[in-house]
């Protein structure tokens, strides 16, 4: 019963992890540029959610978070992240740390140094029977919510034009713009996506999670991880990864709790000792 309820801290887990993985993935896999920025802007759904939800509630913290996260992916895109594109994948990393490195003194500036806990909204309060264990009726929606996320995004990228456009963007971004798309504004769009799935992650984590400035860079080793092991610009290879690291952490912590930080850099090793592209990817950005 132990293992069982560690298994679904695991499941929950990585759920969260490939939702915010997704956002990295698509970034990465358009633009060729690894997003620092992108576990503050994680941070930044979490306390956009917690200073507003005790006035607008959680359902519309939950849209209106997000939204904020977007308009500020959608700034740091057009102002300055923008100016990486088609240059050494290096330059756009040490510009993407170096931001994200004054968002989170912008965080500790506005919303000090400590860190908060996030109650539950009270429909998800307390546990539920679910005849085979009691379990967090919380983590559970989480989960519904995650899943839900996860499938608007895969019905956005295969049942639409503009998703279309947009994988046809990860594989080859000039020749999107030889067929005369305006590869400038989907560039903008994809961040701005990205960011907004970013912003929903730290939302529906922060309940599980202390809201607290560092977050954001505890939630990027991850996702950077996931992205690799999944396969750069795999769609379900980062729901994979997401689940195969969630689990092994959560249950790593009922074994052997020192060793569950180490665990899914053990396995992304293991992984790319025998495929370089990870579990279900494609030639990567990152190949000369």
């Amino acid at each position: 019963m132990e293992l069982l309820s560690f298994a679904m801290n695991g499941v929950v887990l990585g759920l969260i992890f490939a939702v915010v993985a997704l956002g990295f993935t698509l970034i990465l896999g358009v633009m060729q540029v690894i997003n620092f920025t992108h576990g503050i802007l994680f941070a930044l759904g979490a306390y956009f959610a917690f200073s507003m939800q005790k006035y607008v509630g959680f359902w519309l913290a939950l849209i209106l978070a997000p939204v904020l996260v977007g308009m500020v992916g959608w700034i740091l895109e057009r102002l300055v992240i923008h100016r990486t594109y088609g240059g050494n994948p290096l330059f756009g990393l040490l510009l993407t740390f170096g931001l994200a490195t004054a968002l989170e003194e912008i965080i500790r500036m506005v919303w000090g140094k400590t860190g908060y806990s996030v109650a539950a909204p009270k429909f998800a309060a307390g546990s539920l029977d679910l005849g085979f264990m009691i379990y967090s009726k919380y983590r559970l929606i989480l989960a519904i919510l995650a899943i839900a996320i996860i499938l608007l995004v895969w019905l956005f990228l295969e049942k639409t034009p503009y998703g279309a456009i947009i994988k046809a963007g990860a594989s080859d971004a000039e020749m999107v713009m030889a067929l005369g798309k305006n590869l400038p504004r989907m560039r903008s769009v994809v961040f701005v996506i990205g960011s907004i799935l970013a912003g929903v992650a730290g939302v529906i984590a922060a309940p599980i999670w202390s809201v607290r400035p560092t977050m954001g860079t505890a939630i990027l080793m991850p996702a950077m991880v996931i992205v690799v092991l999944g396969g750069i610009g795999s769609f379900w290879g980062s729901i994979l990864a997401g689940l195969i690291v969630g689990l092994s952490t959560s249950i790593s912590v009922m074994f052997w709790a020192r060793v569950s930080d180490i665990i899914p850099f053990v396995i992304l090793a293991l992984v790319l000792l025998f495929r370089p592209r990870g579990l279900m990817g494609e030639k990567s950005v990152l190949e000369v």
